[in-house]
Order: structure tokens, then C-alpha cells, then sequence
């Protein structure tokens, strides 16, 4: 409180703001407001004693009409402190927590972050197998024009044709989209999906691991082994 004015209204109330602020490096986030709601109401507060065009106004109670004032005004300050506060971590790598905000920063050194992609997966449908068309009794009339009720021998399924994947647990469904025109038949639902690819057999592949089909007795730990790539052209491997 001010002795310029010893009223003695404010007793106990001093001036709070802007408060000391202090960060010490390697935090994950960072002080930067100048006070709370708390701390303006108070500086507001002890400035009225300090006021001599406010010498008359004794009251400091919540209910008066200019302390309401001041209160919502600590309010509005406290308010824009906090998203002042919210700005300043945005503003370095350490503490932001928003993509956009690193994506803001990573192009001060001329860098763009490349958007992200979709997964992919390989999709196998299935259709029902179509039931056979009636045939007709002998010496009957024909049967009927149209064919019977029932599954289509083929389906034509359209660029952006969902399927979800069944979620664990607690998890959510993921939606594939196909993205490029597919024609389904009943009949090919016996051909399966491959699900490996054999290795080609260049001499980049020949230095990774390589397993040998069947049971191979007479191999052991450090063995070499010659290796025939498709140019023809025989590279020695040791075990």
C-alpha cells in the first residue's frame, strides 16, 4: 500500500504486478504472464489509496460497483495473460506443443513439413456364390426371362469403395478406401492373396540373411556359402 495515502482502506493489499518472472533454461514449458487474476485485482486494489481523486472512496467491499469494475477487469487481464503465456511457448521448438506452431518455426530456416500419408493395405472380396438358374422340364415351356434372385456373377466395385478393419478392444475401426476401379467374381474367391514375395536373386540380396528350404545337415556356423545370383555370376559368402 502507498503512505501517500493512509487511509487505511488497503491495509495489507500491496501492489503484485508485473511479477518477477524466471525461467531457467531446459524447461518443457515457461512462465510468461505478468500476474493472475489474484495479483491484478490486488495491484488495483492498493492503486486506488495512491489515487487523490479517489481519496473520498473508503470502500473495498466486492459488492461496491467500482471494485466490481476492477475485479472484471482483473479478470479480462488474467484471461489475456494466459493466452499471452500460451503464445510465448508456442514460440520455441522445447516447449510448443502444436504442429502447426513447429511448422511455423521449421520455416524460418526455409524448411516445410511434408504432409502426411495414407496407409495402404491390400483388400480381398468375397462374393457369395450365385445360385444356380432353374432349368426347365422336358417338353415344358421355357422358364422364365429374367434370372433368378440372387448374388450377380460379378460386381463392379467403383474408386472409393470403403472397407474397415475390426478394432481390438476398446479401439477404433479403420476405413480403406480402394483407389482404383475393382470387378469382383463369385468365381474367383478360390484364389487367395499372396502373402510373401520370394527375394530376386541379385547380389544386393545375396549379403542379407538367406534361409535355406528344407533340412540341410551338413551346414554349420561359418561355413561359406557360394551364391549364384541371375547375371550368372557366382559370389562366395562366408557363414
Amino acid at each position: 500500500m502507498s503512505d501517500s495515502m493512509p487511509c487505511g482502506c488497503c491495509a495489507g493489499t500491496t501492489a503484485q504486478t508485473p511479477a518477477t518472472i524466471v525461467n531457467r533454461p531446459g524447461l518443457s514449458a515457461i512462465s510468461y504472464r505478468p500476474g493472475t487474476w489474484a495479483q491484478f485485482k490486488a495491484s488495483m486494489l492498493d492503486a486506488l489509496s495512491a489515487t487523490p481523486a479517489l481519496t473520498a472512496m473508503r470502500t473495498r467491499s466486492d459488492d461496491d460497483f467500482t471494485i466490481a469494475l476492477l475485479d472484471a477487469w482483473a479478470v479480462a487481464c488474467d484471461i489475456l495473460t494466459f493466452y499471452q503465456e500460451r503464445m510465448a511457448n508456442e514460440s520455441y521448438l522445447r516447449t510448443a506443443t502444436e504442429l502447426v506452431s513447429v511448422g511455423e518455426l521449421a520455416k524460418l530456416i526455409g524448411y516445410k513439413l511434408r504432409p502426411g500419408l495414407a496407409a495402404s493395405a491390400a483388400l480381398s472380396f468375397t462374393l457369395d456364390t450365385p445360385p444356380p438358374a432353374p432349368t426347365a422340364p422336358a417338353g415344358g415351356p421355357p422358364g422364365p426371362a429374367t434370372p433368378p434372385a440372387g448374388s450377380p456373377p460379378s460386381v463392379a466395385l467403383a474408386v472409393g469403395t470403403q472397407a474397415q478393419t475390426v478394432p481390438d478392444p476398446g479401439a477404433q475401426p479403420a476405413t480403406f478406401e480402394t483407389i482404383a476401379p475393382v470387378t469382383a467374381r463369385a468365381g474367383w474367391n478360390a484364389i487367395g492373396p499372396r502373402m510373401t514375395r520370394p527375394p530376386a536373386a541379385t547380389r544386393y540380396n545375396a549379403g542379407a540373411n538367406v534361409r535355406l528350404s528344407g533340412l540341410v545337415a551338413t551346414v554349420s556356423p561359418g561355413d561359406s556359402l557360394l551364391v549364384v545370383t541371375g547375371g550368372g555370376q557366382p559370389e562366395l559368402r562366408p557363414g
